[in-house]
């Protein structure tokens, strides 16, 4: 089946966006169903964009309006042939309205500076109908010049925006920026990549345009070629407190907060998301799991492998810009001291496996609360551990992910229509390492049991320093601030608050009697003793309570990951032997 889509963009500042949808008839099909996906692939969260449809309509070629019911929360279903409202033969349109007013790299907006078009968020598909070739126009007011997008251009003259897909799939995967947005590009392997930069980006001295470039060229000789066949569109929104990524076939939309390019961990912080999501171009948009395409837009795409999606994503990203040379051993070093606080700091790892994130991401991951860390944990985190500590084992038997990687992408290219089983992966890591290794690893995807990753690190040359704070008190609360007030967040699992029943939302008012306020609540760790009861009055539900605490020793922190072999840590990093 044949579409063509117009969206037409009249007056940005009211944030409406128009799509007309004109085909034929299938023959002898007496109706279809339009339908706008319930979410997108790479943000695995119901988000339900026929939330933002203002109304919807559907004529034959002469204009006059036939008949169709909605029969879903994001469904509508033609008839070609109601004997009130009329019959249609051949051409037809479809019109609906839609409001695009949030700006992620999984949704839309649009306003008088721009408009960024996340596909799934905005153009319809048909139901049991796949599209040949379908094609997009796009209408915005004169003062816009420029269009960035991964879709094929097949514009005829210079003032119309036409361009094209191979099917469905790739026409909403590709987002789209349309405005007055500063571009550039460079080319690697003779493929042009175009950068698209919006909003304000703060005086700093970076050669972003040199950085992005070297990570192409790094990533693309490590995978042994480029997977897309003309260009390649980097979209960014500089914008201030942004930060986000979500990959595509030939293009990717990253955010990114604009006042941190001059603070070196937050420059290096950009280079990882560019790594993370241009690797995606591989792992993800090609290597994937089977439940991860084709896609079903109406229902979630349960997986329990995101571990290999993201997991082995997040710890590529990391080690990418180390070895293209944009960050120093030391500074790989200080990202592991993070990566691995961060996971000794959550409770949940002790419940969820990886495959459990995985498969309840929909439910967990992508809906925090206040319970979150106390009852999973992020298969983005804990899963690049795991394949840290996977390149460590294998380096042991000569081997490492260079190997793991090459075999993922044979089998892509072997079958691309086809996503893969874990079992697939495992027998993979068997063959680059040996069953003891695809035992260790399959424990540390399917189960929750600790893994010894102090012991691992000192294999490659790496030791832990540890801080210990015998004098300093802790709570085991996480709290925000309105005003001076003090409102409890979330509770650590097992923490001196926890155990004396503080909850979230509860509003600390006072200690013994006096008051505590915003400037006070940060010296409690100083002003409170360790192993001493406390009456803490707290504001629950607008009713007063006093309830006892006892405070405990300040958990033991993570302080360096020191470099003891650099040769070692070097050589098992970079993969050589």
């Amino acid at each position: 089946m044949q579409l063509e889509y117009k969206l037409k963009i009249e007056n940005p500042t009211n944030h409406l966006a128009r799509v007309i949808i004109t085909g034929k008839r299938p023959a002898n099909e007496r109706y279809l169903t339009f339908f706008l996906p319930s979410w997108s692939p790479g943000s695995y969260l119901m988000r339900e964009y026929a939330r933002n449809v203002r109304w919807f309509k559907f004529f034959d070629a002469s204009g006059k309006q036939l008949y169709f019911e909605q029969i879903h929360k994001g469904q509508w279903k033609l008839d070609f042939d109601h004997p009130e409202f009329g019959k249609c033969d051949s051409e037809f349109s479809v019109e609906y309205e839609i409001y695009c007013h949030e700006l992620t790299v999984r949704t839309s907006h649009i306003d008088e500076s721009h408009a960024f078009i996340h596909g799934p968020s905005v153009f319809m598909g048909v139901l049991e109908h796949n599209l040949l070739n379908p094609t997009l126009e796009l209408e915005f007011p004169p003062l816009w010049s420029k269009v960035s997008t991964g879709l094929k251009d097949i514009s005829e003259k210079r003032e119309v925006f036409k361009y094209e897909a191979p099917d469905y799939d790739l026409f909403i995967d590709a987002p789209i920026e349309i405005g007055c947005h500063e571009t550039d590009g460079f080319m690697v392997n003779d493929k042009p990549h175009e950068l698209a930069f919006y909003g304000p980006l703060i005086k700093h001295k970076e050669n972003i345009k040199a950085d992005i470039k070297t990570i192409v060229e790094h990533v693309s000789e490590l995978m042994g070629g480029m997977p897309y066949e003309e260009k390649y569109t980097f979209i960014t929104h500089f914008l201030p407190g942004k930060f986000g990524g979500l990959e595509h076939c030939n293009s990717t939309a990253l955010h990114f907060d604009s006042l941190k390019m001059n603070e070196r961990k937050g420059y290096v912080r950009w280079l990882e998301l560019v790594a993370h999501e241009y690797f995606h171009t591989w792992n993800v948009k090609r290597i994937r799991p089977k439940e991860l395409g084709p896609f079903d837009y109406v229902n979630e795409g349960l997986t329990r492998m995101h571990w290999l999606t993201e997991g082995l994503t997040s710890f590529m990203d990391q080690l990418l810009v180390l070895r293209a040379g944009l960050v120093t051993l030391p500074e790989y070093a200080e990202m592991m001291k993070d990566n691995f606080n961060a996971y000794f700091s959550i409770p949940g790892k002790k419940f969820h496996s990886l495959e459990d994130s995985s498969f309840n991401a929909w439910i967990k991951l992508y809906r925090p609360d206040e319970n979150s860390k106390n009852s999973s944990i992020s298969y983005y985190l804990k899963g690049g551990l795991v394949f840290f500590a996977l390149n460590i084992l294998l380096y042991e038997k000569k081997s490492g992910i260079n190997d793991l990687l090459s075999k993922l992408w044979d089998r892509y290219l072997e079958n691309p229509k086809e996503g893969m089983e874990a079992s697939e992966v495992y027998s993979m890591i068997e063959e680059v390492g040996d069953s003891e290794i695809r035992k260790k690893f399959e424990n540390m995807i399917q189960t929750t049991e600790e893994v010894d990753y102090e012991e691992l690190c000192s294999k490659m040359g790496f030791e832990f320093v540890w801080t210990e704070n015998e004098s300093s008190s802790w709570l085991g609360t996480n709290c925000s601030f309105k005003g001076d007030r003090i409102v409890i967040d979330n509770v650590v699992l097992d923490s001196p608050a926890y155990k004396s029943g503080l909850n979230a939302g509860d509003e600390i008012l006072a200690i013994d009697g006096m008051r505590v306020l915003k400037d006070r609540y940060k010296d409690l760790p100083k002003i409170l003793n360790v192993d001493t009861s406390y009456s803490f009055t707290i504001s629950r539900l607008d009713v007063l309570h006093n309830i006892d605490v006892i405070p405990g020793k300040t958990p033991r922190k993570l302080s360096e990951v020191k470099i003891k072999d650099e040769g070692l840590a070097a050589r098992t990093l970079l993969g050589r032997q």
